[in-house]
C-alpha cells in the first residue's frame, strides 16, 4: 500500500499543482456573492448589466462614462468591504454579463442581449479602447481588459457549460485571470426577463441558468493604473 501511495503522489502534483488557483479567487467569489444578491433584487427597470454598472444599458450595449474611474458603485457596507479588500490587494477587476442569446447569436451581429461589458469594478482598472457601437479602434493598447470580441467565444463556452450542469470554471485570457460563474433564474426573474429581454426561443425557466458573469482580474504593481483611453 505504501508503494502505491508513493507512486500516486507525483501524479497528484502534476494534475493539481501545475495549475494553482489564482490567489485572489476567494475575493472574486465574494464579489460574485454580492453580484448574485443584486441580480435577485427585484427591479424590472434594471436588468443584467444595468444592475451592476452605471450608466444604465437597458436595451443597448454598455458604454462606460470615461469621467469615472470605475463603473461599479458600492451600495451598502458589504459591497464596500469587498471592494475595499480588492483595492487593498491591488486587484484590477472587469465584469462581463452574458445571456443565453450568446449561444445562438453570431459574434458579428453584436447582439447586446448576448454579452455586455466590460465594466470596471475597482478604481483604475484599464478599460479596453473599444466597445460595441463605437468606431473600430485604430491602435492597440496593451494590458487593458479583453474587449467584447475577445471575450465572446469564452462567454459562449461558459453559457454552454452552465446549461450542461457546470458550476463555473477558471481560465486565462490575454494575461488576465478569468472566473466564469452562472446566474440561475428565480421565479420572479423569469417574469421580467421573458417580458423585456429574452430573444425568441430563449425563455427563462426557474432554477435554470439565465446567463452568467465573467470576472477578469489580476494584481497590478503601478500607482493605480487607469483607463487607457484617457
Amino acid at each position: 500500500m505504501r508503494f502505491r501511495l508513493l507512486l500516486f503522489a507525483p501524479v497528484c502534483f502534476v494534475l493539481f499543482g501545475a495549475n494553482p488557483k489564482p490567489s485572489d479567487l476567494p475575493l472574486i467569489n465574494r464579489l460574485h456573492e454580492i453580484v448574485e444578491i443584486r441580480f435577485r433584487t427585484l427591479d424590472p427597470g434594471a436588468l443584467g448589466m444595468s444592475r451592476m454598472a452605471a450608466p444604465s444599458s437597458m436595451g443597448k450595449h454598455f458604454q462606460p462614462l470615461l469621467t469615472r474611474d470605475r463603473d461599479f458603485l458600492p451600495a451598502n457596507e458589504m459591497e464596500r468591504e469587498v471592494i475595499s479588500q480588492l483595492e487593498e490587494n491591488r486587484v484590477h477587476v472587469g465584469l462581463y454579463v452574458f445571456g443565453v442569446a450568446v449561444l445562438s447569436a453570431p459574434m458579428e451581429a453584436l447582439e447586446y442581449r448576448a454579452l455586455k461589458g466590460p465594466a470596471a469594478i475597482t478604481p483604475g482598472t484599464p478599460r479596453p479602447i473599444w466597445y460595441p457601437g463605437q468606431p473600430p479602434p485604430v491602435i492597440e493598447v496593451p494590458d487593458t481588459l479583453p474587449d467584447w470580441k475577445a471575450v465572446y467565444p469564452l462567454a459562449k463556452r461558459a453559457m454552454q457549460s452552465f446549461q450542461d450542469g457546470g458550476a463555473g470554471f477558471e481560465t486565462t485570457l490575454e494575461g488576465w485571470n478569468i472566473a466564469a460563474r452562472p446566474v440561475a433564474a428565480e421565479k420572479r426573474c423569469t417574469v421580467c426577463h421573458n417580458n423585456f429581454s429574452a430573444p425568441s426561443g430563449t425563455a427563462a425557466k426557474q432554477n435554470e441558468p439565465i446567463g452568467g458573469v465573467l470576472y477578469a482580474f489580476r494584481r497590478h504593481t503601478g500607482s493605480g493604473g487607469g483607463d487607457a483611453r484617457r
